[in-house]
């Protein structure tokens, strides 16, 4: 899995990048964290997280680096100088929006309290929006480059790209920009302590009034999607749907079903880059689209796909197994419940099974059969408070084979699920069922 033990100058990390580039870049390890807490690689997530945190400086902008080599080191493919590197400005959000969901996976304080990743959070926040113009009533009218400090060099048109998308440079901003900015707002509110409880607070409308901006400006009324990048006559072009998806941004439910729709497609999936179309799966599984989910999975796990050996596929894949077809994940800090499954075998008689899986201080063996019956095992660590949740409304659930009464909720999408808390002794095996 691209796992190195790291060096004197380096902590334990894995590639992240471009397949032998001997890096790791912020997106693509913003997205494969999941998949590799899912391996156990916790060191290697907290030492990577945190050099891009220790990494940010008012000189760039207060942009990290965006690449950085096995020696610790911003990678010459990017970098030059301070006033000359390639940077795309989802980045700081996306890095933030990681080190909030390994906080809530490993339970490590140190994700919230260590003076690194709390000024980082609160450069991200502050000073970075306001450096590069990306506050809701600055946003609309900035410049692409907002912040060019020399006229020629080899990456001065790509400091502080708008978008993850880098093939045009014809708009000011991407909606993948805006659904990073809007995850990251609503991450920093979850892991904000001492006074930056303050400033959380205060960032709550500012991410309400970028779900507007996403929902007025950023949906396509022709196409009935989400557009990809957005120009200074406030027209779109392109697609953003799957990242607009992925960071959970979008509010209107006709939005929501239609943007499925349309990543759903294989006219989409089947045109687009190994990249993007990585993060579809396990979006898919979250918002109820399984049936789609697995042909995604399919192809991009498939031995002949094109690119498939880019690290970030394979713990894409690994992503997809443990949060989609298992649905495990844990649970809010501080929260009711440890950690949740929810069952999406694709049909009734199939069976899967995850053996020593750790998340917090427990290590886990969990075995899905169809959508009905889930098998969770406390292998080791203490009681565990599970909430082992089932698609649809139903009355009663089983617990060890005694009814229970279910309780009822919705997931992403307006999906309706049944559910029960369960506390799972250390060492015990419970089953519930439908």
């Amino acid at each position: 899995m691209y796992s190195r033990a790291g060096s004197k100058t380096m902590g334990p990390w894995y590639e992240a990048a471009l397949p032998g580039r001997n890096a790791f870049c912020m997106r693509d390890v913003s997205h494969q964290t999941e998949g590799a807490a899912a391996l156990g690689l916790f060191a290697a997530n907290r030492n990577m997280l945190g050099l891009f945190a220790q990494s940010t400086a008012e000189s760039r902008d207060w942009a990290a680096y965006w690449e950085i080599d096995g020696e610790g080191r911003p990678s010459s493919a990017d970098y030059v100088s301070d006033s000359d590197f390639w940077f795309n400005l989802p980045a700081n959000f996306d890095v933030l929006d990681a080190s909030v969901r390994m906080w809530r996976w490993t339970g490590n304080e140190s994700y919230r309290n260590d003076p690194v990743f709390q000024r980082f959070f609160h450069i991200t926040m502050s000073d970075y929006i306001q450096a590069w113009q990306l506050a809701p009533e600055k946003i609309l009218t900035r410049p692409r480059i907002a912040n060019q400090l020399q006229a020629e060099g080899r990456f001065v048109h790509s400091r502080g790209i708008p978008s993850y998308t880098e093939g045009t440079k014809d708009f000011i901003f991407g909606t993948d920009l805006l659904a990073a900015e809007y995850r990251a707002i609503r991450s920093f509110s979850d892991i904000a302590n001492g006074n930056d409880k303050a400033l959380a607070q205060k960032m709550q409308p500012e991410a309400n009034a970028i779900q507007y901006l996403l929902e007025r400006i950023g949906w396509s009324e022709q196409g009935r999607h989400y557009f990809g990048t957005i120009h200074k006559d406030q027209s779109g072009s392109g697609s953003g749907d799957t990242l607009v998806l992925y960071f959970s941004a979008a509010k209107d439910p006709a939005h929501i079903r239609e943007a499925l729709d349309y990543i759903s497609s294989p006219t989409y999936w089947k045109q687009i880059n190994i990249e993007e179309e990585s993060y579809i799966p396990l979006t898919l599984f979250r918002y109820g689209r399984n049936e789609a989910a697995y042909q995604i999975l399919a192809d991009i796990s498939s031995p002949q796909k094109n690119r498939r050996e880019y690290p970030e596929v394979s713990y894409a894949v690994i992503e997809a197994i443990v949060g989609g077809v298992m649905g495990l994940s844990p649970g809010p800090i501080g929260g009711a419940y440890d950690v949740s499954t929810i069952s999406r075998p694709p049909a009734d008689h199939d069976q899967a099974t995850l053996t020593g899986v750790s998340i917090r201080q427990n290590q886990l063996d969990v075995t899905q059969t169809g959508t009905s019956t889930t098998r969770l095992e406390n292998a080791s660590g203490p009681a565990l408070r599970w909430r082992a949740e089932f698609p649809g409304t139903l009355a009663h659930l089983k617990v060890d084979g005694k009814t229970v009464s279910a309780k009822h909720s919705t997931k992403e999408g307006g999906i309706a699920i049944s559910w029960t808390d369960v506390t799972v002794p250390p060492g015990a095996a419970v089953v519930v069922s439908k």
